[in-house]
């Protein structure tokens, strides 16, 4: 009979970022949406923030993430 040992590793924390339009922290590979706008990618927990992100994304320009 051999013995197999599980080697315990961690896994590190998903990466998370701020949706600019309800302040939500969401996952970033989770994101219902993302726009690229002013060199920056934004995303966001759902449709409805990406829409009125889209209605005046001057608005949300200093919320980067």
């Amino acid at each position: 009979m051999s013995i197999r040992r599980h080697n315990h590793h961690r896994h590190q924390p998903a990466e998370t970022v701020t949706d600019p339009v309800c302040g939500t922290q969401i996952s970033k590979y989770g994101a219902t949406a993302r726009r690229e706008t002013a060199g920056a990618l934004f995303h966001f927990c759902s449709a409805r923030c990406a829409s009125a992100f889209d209605g005046d994304p001057a608005r949300y320009l200093h919320a980067r993430g």
